[in-house]
């Protein structure tokens, strides 16, 4: 494989490790401003039926919160979980493997 091939692949491995972690952080914020907006009682007719606790407090979120929170959460965890088997290939086919201790040459005078 040539050189260039490899840095594009580097690139783009770090590319979607950087946007699952902006995926993560921004469900993680999404979290708290539900904690800081939603009910904390159930209210059947608005919609805001589905709990989610968040550190020991429990609101209450419609169908739609709820399904946003989960897609976000759960393709930022697949993007990472891609970007983290990219680096493993990466890791495999272009580093060189270690040399064993006894392989050395050893430079006495």
């Amino acid at each position: 494989m040539s050189p260039n091939i490899e840095r594009v692949w580097k690139r783009v491995g770090i590319v979607l490790f950087l946007a699952g972690l902006g995926g993560w952080i921004c469900s993680a914020a999404l979290t708290f401003r539900y904690q800081a907006t939603l009910p904390r009682q159930p209210d059947p007719i608005a919609g805001n039926v589905y709990p989610l606790n968040v550190h020991g407090i429990v609101v209450y979120q419609t169908r739609h919160q709820r399904n946003m929170l989960d897609e976000i959460e759960d393709s930022s965890v697949a993007v990472i979980a891609v970007s983290v088997l990219m680096a493993a290939v990466h890791q495999k086919k272009w580093r060189k493997p270690p040399s064993p201790p006894w392989a050395v040459e050893s430079r006495t005078p």
